[in-house]
C-alpha cells in the first residue's frame, strides 16, 4: 500500500467548488471526491508555510522550532521499510528540507530560470540589485527595521525586467518529476509528498492561457503583485478582480497537473493501491481584513484549508463536518501503513474522534506571538496589544469583535489554550539568499519585498 501526500500551497478552501465556491477551479479533484472524504471544516495550524508545514509532517503545532529533533511521517515510514519522497519547489519548503528526514528530495528551482549574463547588466541594473540586497540583509539583522527598510525599499526605482524569473517551479515540471518517479518506483512500498505552488504569488506566471482573464504580461504581473503586497487600500475593484481572476486561474492549470497525475497513477495500476491525501499549507487572503497574501493575523482564511482524503477500499463520498486540524495528517498517514504513532504527536487519526479544538499560531504582521483558538462556534485570537473573538454563527466572516462584550469567553480561551503558545515567538525568519538566482526567486515570490 502507497500513499501520497499532495499540497497546493496557499490554496484557501472557499475558492474550490467542494467547498461552495461558484467556480469549479480544480475539476482534477473529481479522481478523489467522487469515492472520497471530503472534511468541510479542516484547518492549518499555522498561516504560512514555515509553520504549519512542520506541523502537518511532525503532528506538532511548534514544530518549526525543533524540527530535526522530532519524528515525522516519512522518518517513521523509512524505518518501516517503506520507500520516501518529496518533490517541489525549493523555496516552497526550503526552511523544513532536510529535517522531514525524506530519503529523496526533488527539489526544483533553478531549472527554468533564465538568469542573464552579469557582464552584459547594465551598471544601474547592478546598482539596483545593490541596494535591493543591502535592504533585505538589514531586514534579516533586526526584524525591527521592517518598516523602514520596506519604504526605503518601495522608494526604489528597482527594474522589474533585468531578469525573465518566476519564482517557482510550474506544477508541469512538478509532475514531470513525480511521473518519472512513480514509474521508477511503482514496485515500492512509497510515501510521496508533492508540493505544487501554484496558489503561492506571483499568480499567473506559468500560465498562458488563463481560464479566467485573457493574458497578462509578466511586467504587469510583476506591478499588480508588489500594488497588492505594499499598498493594498490602493488596489481598484478591477485590480482586485485581476488579482483573483489570476488566483483561480492558476487553481485551474494546477488541478490539469493533478488530472495528468492521477490518470497516470491508474496508468501504472497504482490506484487501487495508493491513499491520497490532498490539502493546503494554508489559506490566502483577497483583502478580507485589508490586506493580500498571507501576512495578516490568523482568519479564516489563512487557516480553512480543503482536505480530501482517498482510500481504495472506500466506494462512496463522504462529508465530514466536524472540525479538524493537519496535525491530524500524519497519524492518519501511519494508520493507513499500520505503524504506531510516536507519542510525540498531537493530533490523532482524521477519520475517528470529535470535532477538534483548533489551536493555530504564528502570524507574518511584526507581532508576537500571536495564538488563535477555534471551537464551540467562536474564534479567538491574541496578540500582546489586543485581543479579538468572533461568535461565527454571527459573524462568520470574522466581521464584529465581541471581545469587550464576551470577556468571560476570552478568558476560557486563555485558560484553555496551553500557556507554551503564548510564551512562544514565532517570527518569520527572512534567510540570506545563496546567490543571485536565489535572491530573485524569493524577490519574485515577496519574501524579500516585504517581511512574509
Amino acid at each position: 500500500m502507497n500513499t501520497i501526500l499532495i499540497t497546493v500551497d496557499a490554496l484557501r478552501a472557499d475558492h474550490l467548488e467542494e467547498y461552495g465556491y461558484d467556480r469549479n477551479t480544480m475539476p482534477g479533484l473529481s479522481h478523489v471526491t467522487t469515492s472520497g472524504m471530503t472534511f468541510k471544516n479542516a484547518f492549518a495550524n499555522g498561516p504560512y508555510t514555515r509553520v504549519s508545514v512542520p506541523a502537518i509532517h511532525s503532528s506538532v503545532r511548534l514544530a518549526h522550532a525543533n524540527l530535526s529533533s522530532l519524528p515525522t511521517i516519512s522518518g517513521e515510514l523509512s524505518r518501516a521499510g517503506m520507500t520516501t519522497a518529496c518533490i517541489g519547489t525549493r523555496t516552497g519548503f526550503k526552511s523544513a528540507e532536510g529535517s522531514l528526514h525524506f530519503d529523496t528530495y526533488v527539489t526544483h528551482g533553478r531549472d527554468e530560470y533564465h538568469k542573464k549574463s552579469r557582464q552584459q547588466q547594465p551598471k544601474h541594473v547592478k546598482i539596483e540589485k545593490q541596494l535591493t540586497s543591502a535592504v533585505s540583509r538589514a531586514t534579516q539583522i533586526s526584524p525591527k527595521l521592517h518598516q523602514v527598510t520596506e519604504r526605503i525599499y518601495n522608494s526604489l526605482p528597482i527594474s522589474e525586467s533585468s531578469f525573465e524569473f518566476k519564482g517557482y517551479t510550474s506544477a508541469k515540471v512538478v509532475t514531470d518529476s513525480a511521473v518519472d518517479w512513480l514509474t521508477e518506483h511503482s514496485g515500492d512500498d512509497f510515501f510521496l509528498w508533492l508540493h505544487y505552488m501554484e496558489g503561492h504569488r506571483p499568480y499567473g506566471v506559468h500560465n498562458n492561457d488563463p481560464k479566467y482573464t485573457s493574458e497578462v504580461s509578466n511586467d504587469r504581473i510583476r506591478k499588480l503583485m508588489k500594488k497588492a503586497g505594499t499598498n493594498p487600500t490602493d488596489m481598484t475593484s478591477e485590480e482586485h478582480e485581476l488579482v483573483v481572476d489570476l488566483y483561480d486561474s492558476d487553481l485551474k492549470y494546477c488541478s490539469s497537473q493533478l488530472d495528468r497525475l492521477f490518470s497516470h497513477l491508474k496508468d501504472l495500476s497504482l490506484w487501487q493501491n495508493t491513499n491520497i491525501i490532498f490539502t493546503s499549507d494554508h489559506g490566502e487572503e483577497f483583502h478580507d481584513h485589508g490586506m493580500y497574501f498571507h501576512r495578516n493575523l490568523p482568519y479564516d482564511e489563512l487557516l480553512h484549508v480543503p482536505l480530501i482524503v482517498y482510500q481504495p477500499n472506500n466506494e462512496r463520498e463522504e462529508e465530514i463536518l466536524e472540525q479538524r486540524e493537519l496535525v491530524d495528517v500524519a497519524p492518519t498517514i501511519l494508520d493507513f501503513h499500520n505503524v504506531k504513532s510516536p507519542d510525540s504527536f498531537e493530533g490523532v487519526n482524521l477519520l475517528s474522534g470529535e470535532s477538534r479544538k483548533v489551536i493555530a499560531t504564528g502570524s507574518q504582521q511584526n507581532v508576537d506571538p500571536v495564538v488563535a483558538g477555534r471551537w464551540d462556534g467562536y474564534k479567538y485570537i491574541y496578540t500582546p496589544n489586543k485581543e479579538y473573538l468572533y461568535d461565527l454563527s454571527a459573524s462568520s466572516r470574522e466581521v464584529k469583535d465581541i471581545s469587550d462584550e464576551r470577556e468571560d469567553m476570552s478568558d476560557r480561551f486563555r485558560q484553555e489554550i496551553p500557556k507554551k503558545y503564548f510564551d512562544e515567538e514565532i517570527k518569520e525568519e527572512l534567510r540570506e539568499p545563496e546567490d543571485e538566482v536565489d535572491r530573485e526567486r524569493l524577490k519574485a515570490l515577496g519574501y524579500l519585498e516585504v517581511d512574509e
